[in-house]
């Protein structure tokens, strides 16, 4: 028993582990001060397509295979890459939407948000944004 309570806790050590891996970053002229789990799911998988003030959502990912995009999808959108993969098939085949565009870096993802006043995306959580963005805190996980 005593090591199934050891397994329990380190399980639970692991997954905030992960949950703290990422940072969610945003152009710096946004106003949003913090988001949901479930928002920043929606607006990666472009059910919500607006912010509320009516500008336009654009979201960068990152690169297939990296740890950073791994933790993404396990820990916000809580998919498998293979489900995702699926998913944007069937969006491009019935709606025409198209998954968001992928970047291969923090450094790519924190220039491409910086340039676009209602881009977001996500870095790792140790690095040190430099550009017109600001990092924003999740609620929800």
């Amino acid at each position: 028993m005593k090591n199934f309570l050891v397994i329990l806790a380190l399980t639970g050590l692991v997954s905030s582990a992960f949950a703290e891996g990422i940072t969610i970053i945003v152009n710096e002229k946004n106003p949003v001060t913090s988001l949901s789990r479930a928002q920043i799911s929606d607006f990666f998988m472009k059910r919500v397509k607006l912010w509320p003030d009516g500008i336009p959502l654009r979201f960068f990912d990152r690169t297939d295979g990296s740890d950073e995009r791994r933790i993404f999808l396990k820990e916000i959108v809580k998919k498998s890459n293979r489900d995702t993969e699926l998913y944007w098939i069937g969006q491009k085949l019935y709606s025409g939407h198209s998954a968001p565009s992928q970047v291969s870096s923090d450094l790519m993802t924190e220039i491409m948000v910086s340039k676009f006043p209602g881009a977001v995306g996500y870095v790792s959580r140790e690095y040190e944004t430099t550009r017109a963005v600001k990092k924003i805190p999740v609620t929800g996980l």
